[in-house]
């Protein structure tokens, strides 16, 4: 009898390990998850990063167009008519 009782005992520790061992499952499939999402997060900070330095080209590029602009301007304002053409061709 004492033999049956604790088999019944060794029955449900062995459930009760069985169940541990399906929740450290559970738990390490949220953490695969987890992981997952944060690799796709640092995906689009990478994305975000990319674009920024996109739009910093084309700002630099803009710079370099309004600096030609003020180029022109300044050879406008201080030649005649004939020396701007001559200055115009000597910029490109």
């Amino acid at each position: 009898m004492y033999a049956e009782i604790t088999n019944a005992y060794a029955e449900i520790a062995n459930a009760y390990a069985e169940i541990t061992n399906a929740y450290a499952e559970i738990a390490n499939a949220y953490a695969e998850i987890a992981n997952a999402y944060a690799e796709i997060a640092n995906a689009y900070a990478e994305i975000t990063n990319a674009y920024a330095e996109i739009a910093n080209a084309y700002a630099e590029i803009a710079n370099a167009y309004a600096e030609i602009a003020n180029a022109y301007a300044e050879i406008a304002g201080s030649k005649s008519p004939s020396q701007n053409v001559i200055a115009n061709c000597e910029l490109l």
